[in-house]
């Protein structure tokens, strides 16, 4: 895990060793957050903030939308129900996790399955973002 070439706090490089796990396979739908939603009345940080930060691919760079949250990703159409659902913060992830009766990976754990064995490369699927 980690970097030896990216920001301070992702490196060095280091060896990590992670015990069995279970994980979903497939991110969690537009459907499944809104059933979390409906059941418990939960607001994201997105809608308290009232944005959230979207990429814009041409400039490379993120940028603040005003009305963009897990409903509306880049703060106009509305997502599909069977998209992932996006614009969910950690503290969103999280609270849907326990309402599900699960947990969040660590962060060794989700590497470890991202990758799918792929070792020593950039990113999870290789070194060209």
């Amino acid at each position: 895990m980690g970097t030896n070439d990216g920001m301070p706090f992702e490196g060095p490089v280091h060896r990590v060793a992670v015990k069995g796990f279970h994980i979903d396979e497939h991110e969690v739908t537009v459907a499944e957050f809104a059933r979390f939603v409906e059941a418990s009345g939960y607001l994201t940080d997105a809608e308290r903030f009232g944005w959230s930060a979207v990429f814009d691919v041409k400039s490379g760079e993120w940028m603040r939308v005003d009305g963009a949250d897990w409903r509306r990703p880049e703060g106009g159409d509305a997502a599909g129900q069977d998209e992932p659902a996006v614009q969910v913060s950690w503290n969103d992830a999280n609270a849907y996790a326990k309402w599900a009766g699960k947990r969040l990976p660590t962060e060794a754990e989700w590497e470890f399955a991202a990758r799918g064995g792929l070792a020593g490369k950039k990113y999870a699927w290789g070194d060209e973002l």
